[in-house]
């Protein structure tokens, strides 16, 4: 089985189409699970008014207001992508496609049904790796350092998907190297910064080794969406 991860764009004008989720479930879903994907996740980039209004700080990244959203999936095999690609096209004619590794490093269980929106917020989060370390820096500052450290940093949490990209899928595509899911129950654990990040925290972070290339960022938040 292997994961893939494609990326919605848009205009950075544009806002995303209040019916966006709907489409996607009921002309797009089935479709892609007729074409062999399964465990379909959708994370629409809907909640940015909102979240600018409280916590403009929490958009972060030139390229994020160019990102409608992604879709997160598995298949049994890679080369089926391609009959998947137009339909996602269907949604929006522009996207970029990633092959992955999924790491999940914290769960919450499952109380809304599958095409519902989750309850609370979603960050996703595209990033490239910094040119001043090595792969084995990369990996070691990220997923040895990092992750273990994020939880105090975010103790409010509730999940945590980390996704490590194999290689990119289409062409144009950002060489992205993270794309990662993380959850917070409520809008305001995600935008009162004391609830997103204590203060006994900010100084370990920035005492962390360097792995990302902040300048290729691009994180904010999203409504997220399960089907079975």
């Amino acid at each position: 089985m292997e994961k893939l991860v494609y990326l919605f764009h848009k205009a950075a004008d544009t806002k995303v189409s209040a019916d966006f989720a709907q489409r996607a479930g009921r002309d797009i879903v089935p479709q892609l699970k007729a074409a062999g994907a399964r465990d379909i996740l959708l994370t629409i980039c809907d909640l940015n008014d909102e979240v600018r209004r409280k916590a403009p700080e929490q958009l972060m990244g030139a390229s994020w207001d160019t990102l409608a959203g992604a879709i997160h999936f598995w298949m049994d095999n890679l080369d089926d992508r391609f009959k998947i690609e137009p339909l996602l096209r269907q949604l929006t004619p522009q996207i970029s496609g990633y092959l992955v590794t999924e790491s999940v490093l914290q769960t919450a269980p499952r109380t809304w049904k599958s095409g519902e929106r989750r309850p609370g917020v979603t960050q996703l989060a595209v990033i490239g790796k910094s040119s001043r370390v090595s792969d084995e820096e990369f990996y070691h500052n990220w997923q040895q350092v990092h992750s273990p450290f994020s939880f105090r940093l975010h103790p409010l949490r509730t999940e945590y998907v980390r996704n490590s990209v194999a290689r990119t899928l289409t062409p144009g595509a950002v060489p992205y190297r993270i794309i990662v899911l993380e959850q917070w129950g409520e809008l305001r654990d995600f935008t009162e910064p004391e609830r997103y990040i204590p203060k006994e925290a900010w100084e370990e972070l920035r005492k962390e080794p360097e792995f990302a290339d902040l300048d290729s960022l691009a994180t904010g938040p999203s409504s997220e969406y399960a089907f079975d």
